[in-house]
């Protein structure tokens, strides 16, 4: 998953990502630990809210990628 992916976390909620937090940010092919997403509609309530709209969530909520960025 990349920047502009729009996903689909547990609960059916649906975002576009806005930024990717590495679990270890120096290694090249460190998997995703967080995702900071824009909310196409409410955002789930076990997100961590950063503004109206826009919030982090945990890289293991992620279901599956609707639609490529």
């Amino acid at each position: 998953m990349k920047i502009g992916d729009l996903i689909e976390v547990n609960g059916g909620h649906q975002g576009i990502i806005i930024s990717v937090e590495l679990m270890y940010p120096r290694h090249p092919e460190s998997p995703p630990r967080n995702f900071e997403i824009m909310w196409s509609g409410d955002q789930p309530g076990y997100a961590f809210r950063k503004e109206e709209g826009l919030s982090t969530v945990s890289a293991m909520s992620v279901l599956k990628v609707v639609s490529r960025g």
